[in-house]
């Protein structure tokens, strides 16, 4: 780490690097750096292998849009001595990339998600805040090697089916193959009409934007990092996805059950945000007639990274990612269980 910042950046010695845990995709670090007696620090993201320049400069350049378009929460990006965003030293495989280190606190993970009530507030009005400074972004033929929420979803099918195949002796994949049908009944029976999703708001969305990648103060959200899994699609998926992170029971007894008042809180603050700016129009008909199924579809999102990470990796951690395959299975059925709560938790935003 140390090599690469002094190497490809013009930004002093550093003195101190601290790995920062949590992420999964890809490795973090803060870096302290020391120029002419002062001290900074930085944030070094160190990417998965095999991650396209396409994707990582996809990222960048939204982040640089979003930034110019008033949204200041997130971390900027510090230029390489060659003017680049991202390097690719000798030494490693790997691609980096630095960034101005965000000011708050890191009080969450995505599985210890529940904030306190003006944090939900807050996370919901900076969320609807990224959306508007993102909107107008221009792809510039970078983009995410993901597809959009419909089409990942519609592909699920037959994923999940081959998974299923695997020969596999282990207490993951046991389980996986007793509630792979229940999965696939859920899968064909959320479905969002055609016409409907013509109607709804497509724009670049954060993707993981829960507590564990936002930073606190105050009560207040003061930061929002981590946009690797950025894309473009359905502002409502970006919504459902949040909740599915940050309204949920973690606890044994109550694991996956959902939080319909904290949801109404974050999708009222939303809305009252929109409605506020006047960039972005607030939620409309198509998006709150479909939120159920959209909930259902994002929890299917996270329920496809778990199982594709599981069976793509010898070496995973079995029984980690068996409980976060069952935490979202019962939340799978949480969610089927209590469509009309839901309905009724979209229907307060109505206008």
């Amino acid at each position: 780490m140390i090599q690469i910042v002094e190497e490809f950046y013009d930004l002093g010695k550093v003195i101190d690097t601290f790995e920062l845990f949590g992420g999964y995709t890809n490795r973090s670090f803060r870096v302290v750096v020391e120029q002419r007696g002062v001290t900074k620090d930085y944030f070094l993201r160190k990417y998965k292998l095999g991650i396209g320049e396409k994707e990582i400069l996809f990222e960048h350049a939204l982040i640089t849009h979003t930034m110019a378009n008033g949204f200041h929460l997130l971390a900027g990006l510090i230029p390489c001595r060659d003017g680049g965003t991202f390097v690719s030293p000798a030494i490693s495989k790997n691609k980096f990339a630095l960034y101005h280190f965000l000011a708050g606190e890191g009080k969450y993970a995505w599985d210890n998600p529940l904030m306190e009530e003006s944090e939900y507030e807050s996370a919901a009005e900076v969320m609807a805040l990224f959306h508007n400074g993102s909107k107008g972004f221009e792809q510039q033929g970078f983009d995410r090697v993901e597809p959009g929420i419909l089409e990942l979803v519609a592909g699920m099918t037959q994923l999940f089916a081959d998974y299923a195949k695997k020969d596999r002796n282990t207490e993951f994949h046991g389980y996986y193959v007793s509630v792979l049908n229940s999965i696939l009944l859920c899968i064909k029976t959320n479905t969002i009409f055609r016409d409907d999703a013509a109607q709804m708001v497509s724009n670049p969305i954060h993707c993981d934007y829960h507590p564990g990648n936002l930073k606190f103060s105050g009560g207040k959200v003061v930061g929002v990092f981590d946009l690797d899994w950025a894309k473009i699609d359905f502002r409502l998926f970006d919504i459902c996805l949040a909740l599915i992170y940050n309204s949920v029971h973690w606890e044994m007894d109550l694991d996956g059950n959902m939080l319909p008042e904290k949801c109404e809180m974050f999708m009222k603050s939303y809305q009252a945000t929109l409605l506020k700016t006047k960039v972005l129009p607030p939620l409309n008909r198509a998006e709150i007639d479909n939120f159920p199924a959209m909930m259902a579809m994002a929890n299917l999102y996270l329920l496809n990274w778990e199982i594709s990470e599981y069976y793509s990796d010898n070496d995973i951690n079995e029984y980690e990612y068996l409980a976060y395959l069952k935490h979202n299975v019962r939340q799978m059925h949480w969610i089927e269980n209590n469509k009309t709560v839901l309905a009724a938790v979209a229907d307060s935003v109505r206008l």
